[in-house]
């Protein structure tokens, strides 16, 4: 029995591919993606949240500082060009010279080179012609969450959604943007060494720098950030028509954190907060170049890979110091692959191969690696945490130094600051690490825990921010409570409203009883007596009797 013929049967063929199409198309959004920060590691982060959103079929526009390698038909680029010249403003021998290891430093380290970061990026020509530009139209914004908030205007211009992606994990002023409050009896403030078991002394100190940071970034830095929106959004509307960036924070519906509960602090969470660390890693790993397969796949004794990643470079450590890493590799029987960025280094040892380019997830993923030396950096530790790999970390600012904390209090790594490198110190750590075998097992158990999630981490990316832009929103995800200010969440002002109900009815109540007593107390008043005293009842002296007797008895 025949139900189509021919021409039923194409019409069919037809008309699904044309529904097939329809459905991609209305599954199929358009979305900003905005990276104004120069940093290349962070780029290289979130460009593979781009790559998937292209590979799903999305149209994605970017505001970056760097031109992908391969050209996208659903892709455009808004190149900030020239890029911003980070090393003018963080010169690389402050960083060996480990000029930015105190917390206050650390916190307006951030918040300074936000602000000359972003200001530079929205003045750019490119970046100005964009925001004029009247022919375009979104359905989602995604910002990296790093100190850019001015770029939030975006979100107002397009009347679209915002989803955040924040590069270095949580901060506190992440919580208050979702309707919480960090609790900081044992959540440490994001700059600081501490555990979330504190002491007295480190909750107190604790509570001075996150008051610090509230009011500071409230009063001082926000305040900055706007005012660069209002003045680089002028096309948008007037300034006193404009949101302000202190609202827009608000108006962000879900925040994808670089942060994983086995490598990070405990603390509260709320469903529009969603971990995302490990997105960037791929599994199966690609193919190495012939040239590292080949030296680590005859590495017998196994293979230490040292990196400092994308910023800091080893090229531009001091001399002494390079010279110091070299001795130590060359009494090892281990190889050591190295990420060297020139070829200033002379009497290279054997067992050492060194390249200004390493692909370090691949690099790691080999069996024979069996050391990571490492600044310290959230990706290249997730890396290493994730492939199972003992850490040796030195760091030299930012969040290296927490990242470097949790990792050594975990067991699995060791860690040595730069100023303190030499061939004793070195060569003390790497062998510890290399000889006691307690650091690999609590690496593979580390890794364990990273790898073990209900959803991939860029899945879990995926749905959230496909669910923002089907829903033109998710205001549900977050608690209503971020319109109240400290005061009211806390609830000191029903605690002070009852205080005071209570406190005037013991000063009722007080009163009363003062009355009573005054009134109906100890000393009545007799009305026959016109407010005279009370006769006293008690008997009468008998003194003057008493004398009688005694005179008349001397009579006698």
């Amino acid at each position: 029995m025949h139900f189509f013929n021919s021409a039923q049967f194409y019409l069919f063929i037809v008309l699904t591919i044309l529904l097939a199409f329809s459905i991609l198309e209305t599954d199929a959004y358009r979305i900003l993606v905005l990276v104004p920060f120069p940093a290349p590691s962070h780029w290289l982060w979130i460009e593979h949240f781009v790559k998937e959103l292209l590979k799903r079929g999305h149209e994605v526009t970017a505001i970056t500082n760097y031109q992908a390698k391969e050209k996208h038909s659903n892709y455009t680029e808004i190149i900030i060009d020239p890029m911003y010249d980070i090393p003018s403003y963080l010169p690389i021998s402050d960083i060996f010279e480990l000029r930015y290891d105190s917390d206050l430093q650390n916190l307006f380290l951030y918040w300074n080179v936000g602000l000359a970061t972003t200001q530079y990026a929205l003045e750019n020509p490119n970046v100005q012609q964009f925001i004029e530009r009247e022919d375009l139209d979104f359905d989602l914004v995604i910002s990296e969450q790093f100190f850019q908030e001015s770029f939030l205007m975006f979100a107002h211009k397009y009347r679209a959604p915002i989803v955040t992606i924040g590069t270095l994990g949580y901060s506190d002023f992440m919580d208050r943007n979702m309707g919480l409050l960090t609790p900081w009896s044992f959540v440490p403030h994001p700059i600081l060494m501490y555990t979330s078991e504190m002491t007295f002394l480190q909750r107190c100190y604790n509570f001075i720098i996150s008051v610090a940071d509230f009011m500071l970034r409230k009063w001082y830095y926000l305040p900055l950030q706007d005012k660069l929106s209002k003045k680089y959004f002028q096309s948008v509307g007037s300034p006193e028509t404009l949101p302000s960036v202190f609202d827009l924070e608000k108006q962000i519906s879900v925040m994808l954190i670089n942060s994983h509960t086995s490598i990070s602090q405990i603390r509260p969470t709320i469903p529009g907060l969603v971990d995302v660390a490990g997105a960037h890693i791929k599994t199966p790993t690609k193919a190495l170049p012939k040239d590292i397969k080949e030296f680590l796949d005859s590495a017998t004794d196994g293979a230490i890979f040292f990196s400092l990643g994308s910023y800091v470079k080893s090229a531009d450590m001091p001399k002494d110091r390079a010279k110091a890493f070299l001795e130590v590799f060359r009494n090892l029987k281990q190889r050591v692959l190295w990420k060297y960025e020139d070829d200033s280094l002379h009497n290279i040892p054997e067992n050492v191969l060194i390249s200004a380019w390493l692909p370090q997830s691949d690099i790691l993923a080999h069996k024979n690696v069996i050391l990571f030396i490492t600044h310290g950096g959230i990706f290249g530790s997730q890396e290493g945490i994730y492939h199972g790999k003992p850490m040796l970390y030195i760091p030299f600012y930012g969040d290296q130094f927490k990242n470097a904390l949790k990792a050594e209090n975990t067991g699995y790594a060791l860690t040595l600051k730069f100023s303190d490198v030499n061939t004793i110190t070195l060569s003390s750590r790497i062998n510890e690490l290399l000889t006691d075998s307690t650091f690999a097992k609590q690496a593979k158990k580390a890794s364990e825990l990273f790898r073990d999630n209900p959803l991939k981490p860029m899945d879990a990316a995926m749905y959230w921010i496909e669910y923002v832009a089907h829903h033109n929103g998710a205001k549900h995800l977050k608690s209503t409570s971020v319109n109240l200010n400290w005061f009211q969440y806390l609830m000191l002002d029903v605690i002070l409203f009852f205080l005071i109900i209570f406190l005037a009815l013991a000063v009722i109540f007080y009163q009363f009883l003062d009355f009573m007593f005054t009134n109906f107390g100890g000393t009545k008043t007799d009305g026959n007596n016109n407010g005279s005293k009370k006769k006293d009842k008690r008997p009468k002296s008998n003194d003057s009797t008493n004398h009688v007797k005694l005179k008349k008895t001397k009579t006698n």
